[in-house]
């Protein structure tokens, strides 16, 4: 297993720095003509490694400048990892969605505005070894937003936030726990400020 990704990572190297290949590019183009009924901006980056999901439903789109990381991560953890969005939603630009060993579920209808950050797991935080080698922490994972919701520009959802049908997420909002069905919430951390 080891050979073989460090097999991969060489292959990866040599294409794109001796080669000049762009493999976000080649990622892209893949993807819009597996999406066929639904946009990606030309300059969005799409980063899946092997035994990911990436699902963009019908006349969705996702707007430029947006990364959409998707990765199931090393160090022993296989978790699924995922980006999965659904019928006639709008990711804006400058998004970051980060689906790093966990799924990303975005509903039918939703609004994503631009410099959102959705992120489907954290790294662990004991001491004694570099955050950058910590594993994932498998306590809360995954962000789920359902239909017909609207994130306000520069929002971050945490992992583990179920997104009600319905909610508004304020602009400059951390939803770092669940928000009911239509409900507007806003702040730091987001709480609920009203219904619809």
């Amino acid at each position: 297993m080891a050979f073989r990704m460090n097999l991969l990572a060489l292959s990866r190297f040599v294409l794109t720095n001796v080669v000049g290949v762009d493999l976000t590019f080649l990622a892209r183009k893949r993807a819009q003509i597996r999406f066929y009924n639904a946009h990606i901006a030309p300059t969005v980056i799409l980063r899946q490694n092997p035994g990911t999901t990436f699902s963009l439903g019908k006349h969705s789109s996702i707007g430029d400048y947006t990364v959409l990381t998707i990765d199931r991560g090393d160090g022993g953890q296989d978790l699924e990892s995922g980006i999965v969005i659904g019928e006639s939603t709008y990711v804006g630009e400058h998004n970051n969605l980060r689906a790093g060993g966990g799924v990303i579920r975005i509903g039918d209808k939703c609004l994503i505005s631009q410099g959102i950050a959705i992120i489907a797991s954290n790294h662990s935080i004991a001491r004694g070894e570099p955050m950058r080698d910590q594993p994932w922490d498998t306590r809360k994972l995954g962000v789920t937003i359902e239909d017909d919701v609207w994130v306000g520009c520069n929002a971050a959802i945490m992992p583990g936030v179920r997104v009600g049908k319905g909610a508004v997420v304020a602009a400059g909002s951390v939803v770092s726990r669940d928000v009911p069905e239509y409900a507007i919430v806003g702040g730091v951390p987001a709480k609920v400020l009203k219904y619809r």
